[in-house]
């Protein structure tokens, strides 16, 4: 070959490698990108853009297919077939309504190409929508409401959108809203690595590896036997995250260069504020394991959030549009920093004009408000010059709180096989508890659940127990329902949330709120509490800018601080394995590294070294499964009370939570018992969960301050004997004590 032709076709292979390297992290103008098309298919719509082609099942509103030609394979499908709800999906579908209709509610014709957005919505008129078996946690009752479920594809876009609009009509009885969330089943033969943040961003176990696991002490929760990570407990709630901190995540391919990320452009449809921990991606728990993508927009496993509405009231939301980017062409860490770039950019967007119609309660920018202000902190008590983190928001003004019933006493039961901490009805059976032969029948009958020949069970992921013959909601244990809860930003799913990081000096700007009425709040790392406004602000659709000026907040004491441990943060992320805490199993970890238990000396001691993230029973049984039980936990706290405080009058230890699965705390001042403390429950499933950060709740026990003397003291918490998750993650500990009042 002639040097120069050479040298030719060197330079185009170089220059087609180059494009081929990274051919789509970038998108294409609009202006020259090709037009997007809808097909009406009759089962299915079909849009494309030229980068992605998508299908939507004008049933059940499902996402059925992604593909784009720019994979290694390329138009490989992206949606998983294997384990769980395939495909993409929002938890309710319209599919079994009284009425459905599914249409276009954007057509590209219309606009010469631009978008193209399709739309299945399903009409209550009355009753539920979800059939006579809802899957969804909380949904017993079904879904008494309308649901419109779209799909949006942009000219040029390398994603799509999607959002959800909920309608319970003032003709339609009470009702709520289960657990919901939009969420993927991926294919397995494309996604291997899982991006959530900076410490969870790597390859990921197989599904085969998955199904070859041994049960641990929960069905979401397995030791692997083969594969990379042979050896280590994998579970899906070790990656559970701040949903505020986490704007993209999601699952990509070391070998298909592709990837596919939830984009929240904006927090304001999610549930329970910006320190909301939830599920995210994992291996799926079903048969097969495929890659698992969740955004939870009503979660409840780090603390439960409220969705109910009454009799005759009208009540809409529109959840989203969420973004689903899809970029390709690179490695998955070179992928996952393209999302978190993405995500400014929908952010700017942000509301998006397009979103629009009879029915669709979201305000453009023209109709939305600025609030500014600025927050003073006023603490004769503190020395804190500046803020490092606060966190300002509007939310629906605080509904009056539930009192809250005893709880009964324990109820004898005979002996039963191990089973999970979770439910009072067993999700799986070990193998060693296994029957010899199926059940007859199950809830979930259509699932085979027989005995493979290695004694593990098919589709173990996802077996419920038998019930007893006959037996009904009345067959679960007293206590084992939700308490009731009163509305507040912690807990609210039902209405939209506006938040904000302020800045050092207090000042905030929270820009895009809807009109309404609302109640300020302000959280601080350094400040036990909150501030929650007493009046509300009410915001206007003919307002740019509301500047709310100077709010003075003067956070809670109940006299003098005498020590405190740890730092209001709502989390236990300074106690020690605070940044490393999303391991299976953290709680049975305890007795070994605190054989002797918390021996904790206010002003010495190191709270990143000697005080742990959970006061948990210490583990005697040491059993593989973790299914142990363990022994009470004395903490010892050694401190000394100031020549000036009082050593008479009322002493309080307050006690933020960040979770807590005990029923009672042991206190004893100076070797004199002034406990039990029996409320001491709240802050949601944190530990069983892997979590440091769950609803938080304050917790306040009084005692004679007479019990105190000058010089040294000693307080110690006990944690009762129980199961080794049973016990409490604690934001701080801190005593205040006032003089007699006369």
């Amino acid at each position: 070959m002639p040097t120069n032709r050479r040298s030719a076709v060197l330079l185009s292979a170089v220059i087609l490698s180059a494009l081929l390297a990274v051919p789509a992290l970038a998108a294409p103008a609009a202006s020259t990108a090709p037009p997007v098309t809808v097909t009406d298919d009759g089962p299915t719509y079909t849009m494309s853009n030229g980068y992605l082609t998508v299908k939507v099942d004008k049933k059940t509103g499902d996402l059925t297919s992604v593909k784009t030609p720019h994979t290694a394979t390329p138009n490989i499908e992206l949606m998983g077939y294997v384990s769980g709800h395939h495909a993409g999906y929002w938890e309710q579908s319209p599919a079994l309504a009284a009425r459905e209709v599914a249409s276009i509610s954007i057509d590209p014709a219309s606009d010469n190409g631009a978008r193209a957005e399709v739309s299945v919505k399903g009409y209550s008129d009355g009753k539920t929508i979800l059939g006579p078996n809802p899957t969804a946690a909380g949904q017993g009752g079904g879904l008494i409401a309308d649901l419109d479920i779209r799909y949006t594809l942009e000219r040029g876009a390398h994603g799509l959108y999607t959002y959800a609009i909920y309608t319970h009509q003032n003709t339609y009885p009470a009702g709520s809203v289960g657990e919901s969330r939009f969420g993927f089943k991926l294919s397995a033969h494309v996604f291997d690595w899982l991006s959530i943040d900076g410490q969870r961003n790597a390859l990921m176990p197989t599904g085969k590896d998955w199904d070859a696991g041994d049960d641990l002490n929960m069905k979401e929760a397995r030791r692997l036997t083969t594969g990379i990570y042979k050896g280590r407990a994998e579970h899906k709630y070790d990656y559970s995250a701040d949903q505020s901190k986490i704007p993209a995540f999601g699952w990509s391919s070391t070998k298909e260069k592709v990837g596919l990320y939830i984009i929240n452009p904006s927090f304001e449809y999610l549930s329970s504020g910006p320190l909301h921990f939830e599920l995210t991606g994992h291996i799926d728990d079903g048969d097969g394991g495929d890659p698992t993508l969740l955004d939870y927009w009503r979660g409840t496993h780090y603390g439960g959030s409220v969705l109910n509405f009454a009799a005759n009231e009208f009540w809409t939301k529109v959840v989203g549009p969420i973004f689903i980017y899809v970029p390709t062409g690179a490695d998955p860490k070179a992928l996952y920093l393209s999302a978190k770039k993405q995500v400014p950019v929908e952010q700017a967007h942000w509301p998006y004009s397009w979103v629009k119609g009879v029915g669709v309660d979201y305000p453009l920018t023209a109709e939305r408000t600025t609030v500014k202000g600025r927050i003073k902190l006023v603490d004769p008590q503190s020395s804190m010059k500046a803020f490092t983190t606060l966190l300002v928001g509007l939310a629906y003004p605080d509904q009056p709180a539930v009192p809250r019933a005893a709880r009964p006493a324990p109820v004898a039961a005979p002996p039963a096989p191990p089973t999970s901490y979770l439910d009072s009805r067993p999700r799986f059976l070990l193998a060693s508890a296994q029957q010899t032969t199926p059940p007859a029948a199950t809830p979930d009958a259509g699932q085979d659940h027989s005995l493979l020949p290695n004694g593990q069970r098919r589709n173990r992921g996802t077996y419920v127990a038998p019930r007893p013959a006959g037996a009904g909601a009345e067959a679960r244990p007293a206590g084992a329902a939700f308490q009731p809860q009163g509305i507040t930003w912690q807990n609210d799913a039902k209405h939209y949330e506006f938040w904000t990081n302020g800045a050092a000096d207090g000042s905030f700007t929270i820009p895009n709120v809807r009109p309404g009425v609302y109640q300020l709040h302000a959280v601080a790392d350094g400040v036990l509490g909150a501030y929650d406004a007493t009046a509300n602000v009410t915001i206007t659709a003919a307002e740019k800018t509301l500047n709310l000026g100077t709010i003075e907040w003067h956070p809670v004491h109940y006299g003098q601080q005498i020590f405190q441990i740890g730092t209001p943060n709502r989390s236990a992320k300074e106690f020690y394995k605070g940044n490393d805490h999303w391991h299976w199993g953290m709680y049975i970890e305890y007795a070994k590294y605190f054989p002797n238990d918390v021996d904790f000396i206010v002003g010495k001691s190191d709270p990143a070294k000697d005080w742990y993230i959970y006061q948990v029973p210490h583990d005697i049984d040491n059993k593989p499964t973790g299914q142990d039980q363990g022994r009470a936990t004395p903490w010892t706290i050694h401190f000394t009370m100031p020549a000036n405080a009082p050593t008479s009058g009322k002493a309080t230890l307050r006690f933020g939570i960040a979770g807590s699965g005990a029923r009672s705390l042991g206190i004893s001042v100076n070797g004199k018992d002034v406990g039990p403390d029996t409320d001491i429950g709240g802050g949601g499933a944190s530990m069983i969960r892997d979590g440091i950060e769950g609803t938080w709740v304050e917790r306040d026990f009084n005692f004679d301050a007479a019990l105190l003397h000058p010089g040294a003291n000693t307080i110690v918490l006990t944690v009762p004997a129980g199961g080794v998750a049973n016990g409490i993650c604690y934001d701080v500990v801190r005593l205040e004590v006032a003089p007699p009042t006369s």
